[in-house]
């Protein structure tokens, strides 16, 4: 896997996720800005980087959270690249994807950032190794004539249980295929204006949370670890679900990078590092 070598650019870094050591992205591969991707590597892991001040982006527009707030445009542009880095990273490889404007102020702090979560992070990349996530969203249809289908609620309570009871059983027959499954928080589409705040919520990395609903009242919005070789298995339930629920429209999604896995609480079993 050819690519850019670990050349230590100075200045900062655009790190968009974690591999394991001997990945090179393609060459031509470019991020931020239009700058190249290259890796940064510390003892068995490497950071998926490029260095943004190398190209034209515009002064903050990869900026980290706290950061001025930059307009929507230039945030749209900054995450379509970090998404687009990413996700031909994971046609070849497992990464684990940072989150949008994750800048580090060298290459040294980088290889210190990977240093200091070593051991969870191969962890993390042996658990998630062969598995991709696929996203579905529900919609009651009954809200495109403007009125709720009865006994609609929330999509989830504070567990992350759904707990309309259409969603209830959807969610729990697709949970039953993969290995297992998040439940994010219902969104409404984001109203005019608002892109670059929807853009940096909660979940903004994530392609199945990132557009706005087009139609009717979002009921589900669930990821769903789920190995390469039960990819059709999976499909196949969504397709079933969608014609036996004629009530909601389905849809499906990737599959993406482990965007909603990445943290050791969404993986059962998986053990946590204290501190």
């Amino acid at each position: 896997m050819a690519g850019p070598p670990d050349d230590s650019p100075h200045g900062p870094l655009y790190v968009y996720g974690i591999v394991r050591r001997g990945f090179r992205p393609r060459p031509g591969l470019t991020g931020v800005g239009g700058a190249a991707v290259l890796t940064v590597v510390e003892g068995s892991l490497a950071a998926l980087a490029s260095a943004p001040g190398s190209a034209s982006e515009p002064p903050g527009a990869c900026g980290p959270p706290g950061e001025p707030a930059v307009d929507a445009a230039s945030l749209q542009a900054t995450a379509d690249a970090h998404r687009r880095v990413v996700d031909e990273a994971a046609a070849t490889v497992c990464v684990l994807p940072t989150r949008l404007g994750t800048v580090h102020r060298d290459v040294q702090e980088v290889r210190r950032a990977l240093a200091a979560r070593a051991d969870l992070y191969r962890r993390l990349l042996a658990r998630l190794d062969g598995r991709l996530e696929w996203g579905v969203k529900a919609y009651a249809r009954d809200e495109e004539a403007g009125a709720a289908p009865a006994g609609t609620g929330p999509v989830a309570d504070c567990a992350g249980e759904p707990t309309d009871g259409l969603a209830r059983a959807a969610h729990h027959a697709l949970a039953d295929v993969a290995e297992c499954s998040c439940v994010h928080s219902p969104q409404d589409a984001c109203p005019a204006g608002a892109a670059a705040s929807c853009a940096t919520s909660a979940y903004w990395t994530s392609p199945i949370a990132r557009a706005p609903y087009p139609h009717g009242r979002n009921l589900l919005d669930s990821a769903y670890l789920v190995p390469r070789e039960a990819a059709g298995a999976f499909a196949e339930t969504v397709g079933g679900l969608a014609a036996r629920t004629p009530a909601l429209r389905i849809e499906l999604t990737g599959p993406w990078a482990p965007y909603s896995f990445t943290e050791p609480g969404r993986l059962p079993g998986f053990p946590g590092i204290p501190g």
